[in-house]
Protein backbone atom coordinates (compact mmCIF):
# COMPACT_ATOMS: atom_id res chain seq x y z
CA UNK A 1 0.00 0.00 0.00
CA UNK A 2 0.98 3.83 -0.24
CA UNK A 3 0.45 6.22 2.09
CA UNK A 4 0.30 9.62 1.86
CA UNK A 5 1.88 11.46 4.63
CA UNK A 6 1.28 15.53 4.69
CA UNK A 7 4.07 18.07 5.45
CA UNK A 8 3.89 20.96 6.93
CA UNK A 9 6.72 23.78 8.08
CA UNK A 10 10.34 23.08 7.37
CA UNK A 11 9.25 19.12 6.91
CA UNK A 12 7.99 20.43 3.14
CA UNK A 13 11.80 20.97 2.09
CA UNK A 14 13.67 18.85 3.85
CA UNK A 15 11.94 15.88 2.96
CA UNK A 16 12.12 16.81 -1.36
CA UNK A 17 15.80 18.30 -0.17
CA UNK A 18 16.96 16.44 -3.54
CA UNK A 19 14.16 18.06 -5.91
CA UNK A 20 14.57 20.99 -4.21
CA UNK A 21 10.62 21.33 -4.09
CA UNK A 22 8.46 22.80 -1.28
CA UNK A 23 6.01 19.83 -1.24
CA UNK A 24 2.98 19.42 1.21
CA UNK A 25 3.18 15.21 0.92
CA UNK A 26 5.26 12.50 0.75
CA UNK A 27 4.31 9.22 -1.05
CA UNK A 28 5.28 6.13 1.39
CA UNK A 29 5.11 2.86 0.21
CA UNK A 30 4.85 0.16 3.08
CA UNK A 31 3.50 -3.28 3.61
CA UNK A 32 -0.14 -4.15 4.79
CA UNK A 33 -0.98 -4.01 8.63
CA UNK A 34 2.71 -2.17 8.87
CA UNK A 35 2.75 0.46 11.78
CA UNK A 36 4.41 3.66 12.58
CA UNK A 37 7.20 2.30 13.55
CA UNK A 38 7.55 1.34 10.25
CA UNK A 39 6.53 4.25 8.56
CA UNK A 40 9.28 6.03 10.79
CA UNK A 41 11.93 3.28 8.99
CA UNK A 42 10.82 4.06 5.40
CA UNK A 43 10.93 7.58 6.15
CA UNK A 44 14.59 7.41 7.88
CA UNK A 45 15.67 5.44 4.72
CA UNK A 46 15.00 8.36 2.66
CA UNK A 47 16.04 10.71 4.54
CA UNK A 48 18.07 10.51 7.43
CA UNK A 49 18.13 13.38 9.15
CA UNK A 50 14.30 13.43 9.43
CA UNK A 51 14.03 10.09 10.63
CA UNK A 52 16.28 10.75 13.43
CA UNK A 53 14.37 13.23 14.59
CA UNK A 54 11.10 11.46 14.52
CA UNK A 55 12.99 8.55 16.42
CA UNK A 56 14.43 11.19 18.78
CA UNK A 57 10.51 12.53 18.88
CA UNK A 58 11.35 16.02 18.03
CA UNK A 59 8.51 15.64 15.46
CA UNK A 60 5.16 14.01 15.93
CA UNK A 61 3.89 11.59 13.80
CA UNK A 62 -0.30 11.97 14.02
CA UNK A 63 -3.07 9.57 12.95
CA UNK A 64 -6.61 10.37 11.76
CA UNK A 65 -5.70 13.72 13.92
CA UNK A 66 -4.39 12.16 16.94
CA UNK A 67 -0.81 11.76 18.26
CA UNK A 68 0.09 8.24 17.34
CA UNK A 69 2.37 5.43 19.04
CA UNK A 70 5.17 3.43 17.13
CA UNK A 71 2.75 0.35 17.05
CA UNK A 72 -0.04 1.90 16.28
CA UNK A 73 -1.57 0.33 13.11
CA UNK A 74 -1.41 1.97 9.63
CA UNK A 75 -3.86 1.87 6.83
CA UNK A 76 -4.01 2.93 2.97
CA UNK A 77 -6.98 5.66 4.12
CA UNK A 78 -5.62 7.53 7.01
CA UNK A 79 -4.68 10.73 7.52
CA UNK A 80 -1.06 11.03 8.58
CA UNK A 81 0.89 13.90 9.21
CA UNK A 82 4.33 14.21 10.36
CA UNK A 83 4.08 17.81 13.36
CA UNK A 84 7.11 19.65 13.53
CA UNK A 85 7.78 21.83 16.31
CA UNK A 86 4.88 24.68 16.27
CA UNK A 87 7.14 27.35 18.92
CA UNK A 88 10.22 28.96 17.60
CA UNK A 89 11.99 32.61 18.77
CA UNK A 90 14.93 30.54 18.18
CA UNK A 91 17.80 31.73 15.31
CA UNK A 92 19.60 28.22 16.04
CA UNK A 93 17.06 25.35 14.33
CA UNK A 94 18.75 22.70 16.92
CA UNK A 95 17.29 24.92 19.77
CA UNK A 96 13.54 24.92 18.52
CA UNK A 97 12.84 21.15 19.11
CA UNK A 98 11.72 19.61 22.33
CA UNK A 99 11.30 16.36 23.55
CA UNK A 100 7.78 15.43 22.90
CA UNK A 101 6.61 12.16 25.12
CA UNK A 102 3.88 9.91 23.89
Amino acid sequence: MIVTVKLFGMLKTQLHHDSKLNESELKVPLDHGCRVDDLIAAIQSMNADVGDLLLKRKILVSVNHEVAHGETELTGTDEIALLPPFSGGSSTPGEMLADVYR
